[in-house]
């Protein structure tokens, strides 16, 4: 079994000096989607982080990934809620369905609309537009590895959607 242990999102790596979108772009190279790039436009990187990749009430503890028949991926989470943590398990085409999924079980179901990913060395950041009962917003996750920023990405999804969370 291949494990995976992502630790919490270290955003303090990035420039913590003018808005957001310009400090994402001059580190990516690329500007930020259009979307997230006009919510944004005014805000500084610390406001950016605790918006769209925020600590909420879901956390992921672990996560571990094995093959599985029929290209599929045998998946394994713990993942705290509300300070109750579970394990959780689930077979999908690939760590997003995976975790899509285990969110689904966990009561804070979310929906992909758009997907966007940057890199720059060994960081990867992944954007997206996530929806849930007719109400969308933006996240952003961090991580070293394409899988791990769709994770966390998902994660901080999960914890701006969850109901009386904006």
């Amino acid at each position: 079994m291949r494990t995976l242990h992502f630790a919490p999102t270290d955003c303090s790596r990035q420039p913590q000096s003018g808005s957001a979108p310009a400090a994402l772009a001059e580190r990516f190279g690329y500007p930020l989607p259009r979307g997230i790039a006009q919510e944004a436009a005014n805000m500084d990187w610390n406001g950016f982080t605790t918006t769209y990749a925020p600590e909420g009430a879901i956390r992921l503890g672990s996560w571990a990934a094995q093959p599985a028949a029929r290209d599929q991926l045998d998946c394994r989470a713990t993942i705290s809620i509300n300070n109750r943590t579970m394990s959780l398990h689930a077979k999908a085409s690939g760590p997003i369905g995976a975790m899509t999924s285990m969110l689904y079980e966990i009561g804070a179901p979310i929906q992909i609309v758009s997907l966007h990913q940057r890199t720059s060395g060994d960081q990867v950041i992944t954007f997206l537009l996530c929806e849930n009962d007719d109400r969308q917003c933006w996240a952003a996750g961090f991580g070293t590895s394409s899988d791990e920023a769709s994770i966390n990405a998902l994660i901080a999804g999960a914890n701006r959607l969850l109901p009386g969370v904006r």
